[in-house]
């Protein structure tokens, strides 16, 4: 009995070491980080076994890199090694303190590019965050805020703006009132969202307004009410001049008494 443990032993070992190993390292998630890069920061190596590798371990050493989110791995019978990761990208930028600093879109500092707005960033403007100045900026960490509330309908905001690909078009996004956040467009319209509800909906269809307006001209100091989350109601900055209206019902002039 004790040899056969041995053997079994000795058979797992040979298992562990020389048939489920890495063969071959994909990544899946990446857009400008290089799939060399992720690889080489996760550590892995081909012929290295797959059962030995730590998750926790591996996660560390991916995020290492903040711009990388760990979401998981695969391994298939050929022996391929699938790395799934989420690559942070800047959606967006906050001033706290005169200091600009670059989020993306779960709220996550990613840089803090000094006094100047940072360049190449194609989100807007977030106004009217509540950021709790008791509290140090760090990069690689959430943006701490004194309401969690308004951190969800920004990340909220900001996922729906890249879903409805709006991203570079809006230029604000105004946080301060959470039942009428609202959005400024490099056209100069005023897209009013309400609140955080049906958010992709809401902007699909200032979309389609902001395309058809665009072509009839006029768009500056606009305002696109998609607040309801099924219409859109549109108010120009100017609004046709009416022609008045008769207060009563005009009469024929009475006509003279004949002379007898």
């Amino acid at each position: 009995m004790p040899l056969l443990l041995v053997f079994l032993a000795l058979a797992a070992a040979v298992i562990v070491r020389y048939v489920i190993v890495v063969r071959g390292i994909q990544v899946v998630g990446n857009r400008s980080i290089p799939k060399e890069t992720v690889i080489e920061l996760s550590g892995i190596h081909l012929g290295d076994s797959y059962l030995l590798i730590s998750t926790s371990e591996l996660r560390s050493r991916l995020e290492a890199n903040r711009y990388i989110e760990y979401l998981g791995r695969d391994y298939n019978y050929k022996g391929t090694l699938t790395l799934r990761i989420h690559e942070r990208t800047g959606m967006g930028t906050v001033n706290v303190l005169g200091l600009y600093y670059v989020l993306d879109d779960t709220g996550m500092i990613l840089e803090c590019t000094g006094v100047e707005r940072a360049e190449g960033i194609s989100g807007p403007a977030i106004n009217g965050l509540r950021v709790n100045e008791g509290f140090r900026m760090t990069i690689g960490e959430s943006i701490p805020v004194r309401d969690n509330y308004q951190l969800e309908q920004m990340r909220s905001a900001l996922h729906a703006l890249y879903e409805a690909n709006m991203l570079a078009r809006v230029t604000e996004l105004n946080l301060e009132n959470p039942d009428n956040l609202y959005l400024m467009t490099r056209e100069g319209a005023r897209i009013i969202l309400g609140d955080d509800s049906n958010m992709l909906v809401k902007l699909l269809i200032a979309r389609e307004v902001l395309s058809i307006r665009k072509e009839q001209g006029g768009l500056y100091g606009s305002r696109i009410d998609v607040s309801s989350g099924s219409d859109a109601h549109f108010i120009p900055d100017v609004l046709p001049t009416m022609t008045p209206t008769p207060t009563a019902t005009p009469t024929a002039e009475t006509e003279a008494t004949p002379k007898k």
